[in-house]
């Protein structure tokens, strides 16, 4: 990642570097070294009193921290005054941690310095009597330190040395970065797929953990969390967690290293599969509820589906909340078992024999069975005979036509005579009227043709008369039948509610249709009149 602010002037950092650059001592341009011994340590200065030199050797006395008076100091003669010869201990020290800074970069060793100022894009930092540059983008210090951090001792590697533009001095840049991916790098080496390590979970994501394993990033996908099917992860990791997992992938270019934690767990798959073969029967948890279907887990991270279709035997559509709630315990038996597809199916209803197999003989035409309501609709209802086997009673079977209306609510007890098996579809249709005799069948008990029967009218229509001979059976008289006389209008002569005396001269068994004639009953009554008066007088009451 670029920073702007890596690109510096590096004019201060020239003059803090020129300050410690040695200088030519002779005309030869050499270095000249000298002992003494420290004879006088003074606040700022100390001085030296060195064989072979007429005059003492003045020092800093912050160089010679590390010495006492009487000690054998080694100096280099940087110049002179009127009085003295000026050295510096500062100047050894950094000739000879030179190389050593030289090899440190040649073998990218670890160093220690002291970070001594803030400058533009970053720091200065000591090392070894050197000072170079540390650029923010190499520093893995956060912005909001800042100057907090001035005076701190800190681990860097050599990222360059380069000649400063006059070629009095070598530039030199630090890095703390280069040493964590140095690390990086030697403990990515050491990794191998099946390794085991334990991590720090530094991100919760909607796909996955992100891990710390020491200085190398980690990542665990949601899929290789948990052989359980997870739907937050969040639910269950923090920041923070120090999870154990094992090393399934390895990527060198960019040092990410892909981890599984179910891994370290036998797949509860393959442990179902050794314990439930198919025809099992078990118990398992009802884990969600769907349209076409109910999950329920038989072990933990094992789910099998019982399909709508394998709840009961009767094949009508039926609401799964009726049957079960999300945490019920419930008995399955396992129908089809694939652990390598992870493809469980599970049935309720073959825990019970089908009773369907045996429809033909209890459930046959003309059967009177019991059932309780499960449900009611406007065209009719459906009642349970049994666990899997309902029957559909249709609105126009609940009574004949003429009787009341029956109601009918989810719970009651009805009971119906069976007018429809269909074995195939699983399907039976009941009747509840069909239990008693159809008024059809009550008027062919009670009419036959001859009777003379007195009913009311029901209905006045230009071609005939409508009577109620009894509860749902209609009577017709034709209107050439409704009078011996001519009548032109119907309701000249006839009334609804009128009581009418007429004989049954048609009785249509395949039609239902009962014919009456009220002319016959009048000329039968006038034939008899004229029969009494021909007895009593010897004459018809046409001849008088």
């Amino acid at each position: 990642m670029s920073n702007n602010n890596e690109h510096v002037d590096y004019t201060e950092f020239e003059s803090w570097l020129n300050e410690y650059m040695p200088e030519e001592d002779n005309a030869k341009g050499e270095k000249v070294r000298v002992k003494g011994i420290l004879a006088t340590k003074e606040r700022n200065f100390s001085f030296l009193d060195v064989p072979g030199l007429p005059t003492s050797v003045r020092v800093r006395t912050e160089e010679l921290e590390n010495y006492n008076e009487g000690d054998e100091v080694e100096v280099l003669l940087v110049g002179e005054d009127e009085d003295f010869k000026i050295g510096s201990r500062r100047r050894i020290d950094m000739e000879d941690s030179w190389k050593k800074l030289e090899e440190a970069f040649e073998k990218k060793e670890i160093i220690t310095g002291k970070i001594v100022k803030r400058v533009k894009g970053g720091y200065m930092v000591e090392a070894m009597f050197h000072q170079g540059f540390l650029p923010n983008s190499l520093s893995e210090i956060s912005m909001k330190d800042g100057d907090k951090v001035i005076g701190d001792e800190i681990k860097v590697m050599i990222k360059d040395i380069k000649p400063d533009k006059d070629k009095k001095g070598k530039k030199i840049t630090f890095s703390k970065k280069d040493i964590t991916l140095l690390k990086e790098s030697e403990e990515f080496s050491e990794l191998k797929v099946g390794d085991v390590v334990e991590a720090e979970i530094t991100d919760v994501l909607e796909f996955g953990l992100s891990l710390k394993i020491q200085h190398l990033r980690g990542f665990v996908h949601i899929s290789e969390v948990s052989w359980k099917k997870l739907d937050k992860l969040s639910d269950q990791y923090k920041k923070g967690d120090m999870v154990k997992a094992e090393i399934i992938s390895l990527e060198p270019e960019k040092k990410n290293v892909k981890l599984s934690i179910k891994a370290l767990t036998r797949n509860p798959w393959e442990v179902a599969a050794e314990q439930y073969a198919v025809d099992s029967v078990i118990e398992g948890k009802v884990t969600k509820i769907l349209p076409y279907g109910v999950f329920v887990e038989i072990a933990d991270g094992v789910e099998g589906l019982v399909h709508m279709s394998d709840f009961t035997w009767n094949k009508k559509r039926v609401s799964l909340n009726e049957f079960v709630q999300v945490g019920d315990t419930v008995k399955v038996k396992v129908l089809e078992f694939q652990p390598a597809e992870r493809k469980l199916k599970l049935g309720i209803k073959q825990l019970s024999e089908n009773p369907w197999d045996s429809a033909e003989t209890r459930y046959a035409v003309g059967t009177q069975l019991k059932g309780k309501v499960l449900e009611v609709k406007p065209f009719g209802l459906f009642a349970e005979v049994e666990p899997g086997v309902d029957v559909f009673i249709h609105q126009s079977d609940y009574n004949w036509q003429g009787e009341e209306n029956k109601k009918f609510a989810v719970g009651d007890t009805v009971e119906f005579k069976v007018i429809e098996l269909n074995t195939e579809d699983n399907k039976i249709k009941g009747s509840i009227k069909a239990l008693r005799k159809s008024p059809w069948e009550v008027a062919l008990e009670n009419y036959k043709v001859g009777d003379t029967v007195e009913k009311e009218i029901k209905n006045i229509m230009d071609f005939g008369l409508f009577v109620n001979l009894s509860k749902g059976i209609d009577g017709f008289i034709p209107a050439q039948l409704a009078s011996k006389d001519f009548i032109k209008n119907l309701k000249d002569k006839f009334t609804v509610g009128q009581k009418v005396k007429a004989q049954i001269t048609e009785i249509d068994r395949e039609k239902q249709r009962i014919k009456l004639s009220i002319k016959k009953i009048e000329i039968e009554e006038e034939r008899r009149e004229n029969q009494e008066l021909l007895s009593k007088y010897g004459t018809s009451g046409e001849d008088r």
